[in-house]
């Protein structure tokens, strides 16, 4: 088993020269092997060896036999040795966390601490080949994507709430049989956690039930069937990541913490890149994937289709919002101070003909139709068709003004604009930026927030000219 250990561990590049590795250890026998292991082949080298052990304060007395059995061991060993104490049962009732949870987050609070004063680069920690097993099966149950089904990593860099912590697994390629083989040979002994024996937890639920029921019942070589299917994911979820990024890189763009990708653009690609790309700015803006779901990726790929304006409320206070043909991802304070950086300057609309306005990165495309025979005018937020006749003024692409409003119905009636917009509920800090397509102060569209346009300008049976207005992203051919 060492000389597989061994070759896992240099194919890996898990440790390299004068490396300082903190190892923790509960007294189990994947620790305590895995202890041994390391110093048994890294005796009279260069890299040392440091191990932290974390008592949480649940099983008492045998837990205090833990923490003097692994001291025993580094003493004897001539490892530094280092413990820190928790109440884990407090602490996750004080944050609202499961017991399990609060474990893991004590455990590394403490790896980071013991890593930073004995200026360790690297933690090792003992999970094995059943441990990935068990891993993959519990992503698995709780509905993980692919990355959840790829299993644990031999290396991997964890960002904390305590900082960066670099760790190994140089046991992940034995199982936990060959590590019990391993200490018997050497008549090493260890300490068992009778938690572990406990079908309380989510995962000795899996390890003692379901792995267990499977060996038995199903397949005697489960645990290297179900790495093996994990090995297969990683290799499809590289090459997925390898397509993402590449897309990611040419569809959306960055600018002051808000990112943006081109609806119609990102529709033209497979559904996993879309999703994929979705997932990726989630985790740019917020800087973890931690609490982002399937649903709000799929959330965010509908918004594509609704109204200008809508908007989605995301977690770490993000929001994704719907202009024009663009999709604009950050956090809501981020999108609130760049709402008004650019206020577009007035443009007379070309009939017929193409506006193009900068600002908002779309253009106005118009097109005169004398005979309205054989014209079909389908619902569309993006056209409209006007009675070209009624038109008194040269139309303009603007913002609201003072004195703006709207014909509400066939009779005549109007509606000043602002009260249009404290009826639809559009927040106060977005009118200024609503874009209009205005006949005086008279306006015949508003773009977005229910695309609506004035009763006036309708086509009817005794219209005679028809003029058609569609707005498009300026990248759409």
């Amino acid at each position: 088993m060492t000389e597989k250990v061994f070759e896992f561990i240099n194919t890996n590049n898990l440790i390299e020269k004068k490396d300082r590795i903190l190892i923790g250890v509960s007294g189990g026998a994947d620790s305590v092997c895995l202890m041994h292991l390391l110093a048994e082949v890294y005796k009279d080298t260069d890299i040392k060896l440091f191990v932290v052990h974390v008592h949480h304060g649940i099983r008492d007395v045998e837990a205090d036999k833990d923490e003097a059995f692994v001291k025993g061991l580094c003493d004897k060993l001539k490892i530094p040795f280092f413990a820190y104490h928790y109440d884990v049962k407090a602490i996750a009732a004080m944050e609202g966390l499961s017991e399990e949870e609060t474990g893991r987050k004590v455990r590394y609070e403490a790896f980071f601490d013991a890593a930073k004063k004995n200026n360790c680069n690297k933690v090792a920690v003992a999970h094995n080949k059943n441990d990935n097993a068990e891993t993959i099966l519990l992503n698995l149950f709780r509905g993980s994507g692919i990355k959840g089904l790829t299993g644990i990593k031999p290396l991997s860099t964890m960002v904390t709430e305590f900082g960066c912590i670099t760790v190994i697994r140089p046991l992940l390629p034995v199982t936990r049989k060959e590590i019990e083989g391993y200490l018997a040979e050497r008549n090493i002994s260890y300490r068992t956690d009778s938690t572990n024996l406990e079908n309380i937890y989510t995962r000795n639920k899996i390890r003692n039930i379901i792995m267990d029921y499977a060996a038995k019942e199903i397949n005697n070589n489960v645990i290297e069937h179900i790495t093996g299917a994990g090995a297969n994911l990683y290799e499809a979820y590289n090459f997925i990541e390898k397509n993402i990024n590449d897309r990611f890189c040419a569809i959306v763009k960055e600018k002051q913490g808000i990112y943006e990708y081109d609806v119609n653009i990102l529709s033209k690609e497979d559904i996993i890149i879309q999703k994929g790309i979705i997932r990726k700015i989630l985790e740019q803006v917020a800087g973890n994937l931690k609490d982002i779901e399937a649903g709000h990726v799929n959330d965010i790929l509908a918004l594509g289709s609704k109204q200008v304006g809508k908007k989605l409320n995301l977690p770490y206070g993000m929001i994704a919002q719907k202009k024009y043909g663009i999709i604009s991802i950050g956090k809501s304070s981020n999108l609130v101070s760049n709402r008004h950086i650019e206020k577009p300057e007035e443009e007379d609309i070309k009939i017929p003909g193409r506006t193009y306005l900068e600002s908002y990165d779309i253009y106005i495309e118009t097109e005169i139709i004398e005979d309205k025979k054989n014209k079909t005018f389908p619902k569309n937020s993006c056209m409209k068709w006007f009675d070209y006749d009624k038109i008194e003024n040269t139309l303009k692409l603007r913002t609201r003004k003072t004195g703006d409003y709207l014909q509400i119905n066939s009779q005549g009636g109007t509606k000043k604009l602002k009260d249009y917009f404290i009826d639809l509920k559009v927040p106060k800090e977005e009118r200024d930026q609503v874009l209009l397509v205005a006949d005086g102060s008279h306006i015949l569209w508003i773009l977005g927030y229910g695309g609506r346009i004035s009763e006036k300008y309708k086509i009817t049976d005794q219209t005679k000219t028809i003029l058609s207005m569609k707005i498009k992203n300026a990248k759409e051919k």
